[in-house]
């Protein structure tokens, strides 16, 4: 019984000694960008984004954009395939037209094997975040 006091105590002593050594918080509140890591430091973890090969999956996902636009405009090529492992996975495609305009969209590939667009295909290359 008396060990069992012990090893309680010990563990409590520990516990607030972890907890006073933290730094207090502060008052202010912090920017969520800055709580972020950034696009960089995100390289190579786990469930960020990835540069990612042109793969018949990226293409079906375009795909299901390009039918979803109200354009004549043809596909010339995808300029940049970006994938990033969700439950199921996210496609950053960036494109390009016949007439040499860029475009870019995000698409979720579901585990059901369904595709949303997550970002409606708009001009430019794909934003500067995470590219």
């Amino acid at each position: 019984m008396l060990r069992n006091k012990i090893a309680l105590s010990t563990c409590c002593l520990l516990a607030l000694a972890a907890c006073s050594s933290q730094s207090p918080a502060t008052s202010q509140p912090t920017s969520p960008a800055k709580d972020l890591p950034s696009c960089e430091a995100m390289k190579g973890m786990m469930g960020g984004w990835r540069d990612s090969k042109v793969t018949p999956t990226a293409q079906a996902a375009l795909d299901s954009v390009l039918s979803q636009m109200n354009t004549t405009l043809k596909l010339k090529k995808i300029t940049k395939v970006r994938s990033q492992v969700v439950a199921g996975m996210n496609y950053a495609i960036e494109f390009e037209f016949d007439n040499g305009e860029v475009w870019h969209t995000t698409v979720y590939h579901s585990l059901a094997d369904e595709f949303t667009m997550t970002q409606a295909a708009a001009p430019g290359p794909l934003p500067a975040i995470c590219r």
